[in-house]
């Protein structure tokens, strides 16, 4: 079934015809977590269409995509690889993910809130990422949210998503709780 996942992105334009789910290298993702993801068959509820959650980074800025589908267009910074799969459209059960900015423009972070925590939605045309599954569902894993400190001359947070509830060892990494759940 989790072919099934890889074939309705690819179908969805999302990943390239030779990937599977299993050749994917998800970021934060221990041999646990994949092996409870692929313990059930994955029942896309109706309405899901897939698109790949990405990581990238730029700077110090560590932020959560959905692929730049324009053409000659691409995120700032260089992408660190795939969180998993959420639905570019909302389906019942589904929260929305925001694509967020810090008031001092240095720290693009995803939120459950649509008041982005205070701050400022995106500045890229894209406020919503996307939609995730509001509980657990067969073949989802928790999205998770972490933040590390950076100190430089004007010290801040830095907010990552990851599939690991340690926060990938990163130094100074706090968890901050889960964002949802999505689709590997």
């Amino acid at each position: 079934m989790k072919k099934m996942i890889a074939l309705t992105a690819v179908l969805a334009g999302s990943v390239s015809l030779s990937a599977t789910a299993q050749d994917i290298d998800y970021l934060g993702a221990s041999p646990k977590i994949l092996a409870e993801a692929n313990a059930y068959a994955a029942d896309l509820p109706a309405g899901v269409q897939l698109v790949e959650l990405e990581r990238w980074r730029w700077k110090d800025n560590t932020f959560t995509a959905r692929p730049i589908t324009a053409a000659g267009s691409k995120h700032p910074g260089y992408r660190e690889g795939i969180l998993g799969f959420i639905s570019y459209y909302p389906f019942e059960g589904s929260i929305t993910l925001y694509a967020c900015l810090h008031n001092n423009w240095m720290d693009s972070f995803s939120s459950r809130d649509p008041n982005c925590e205070g701050h400022m939605k995106t500045t890229n045309g894209m406020p919503i990422t996307g939609y995730m599954a509001g509980t657990q569902l067969p073949g989802t894993v928790p999205l998770y949210r972490c933040t590390r400190n950076i100190p430089k001359v004007y010290a801040y947070n830095d907010h990552f998503d990851t599939l690991d509830p340690n926060c990938e060892g990163k130094y100074q990494a706090v968890f901050e709780g889960i964002q949802g759940y999505i689709w590997l």
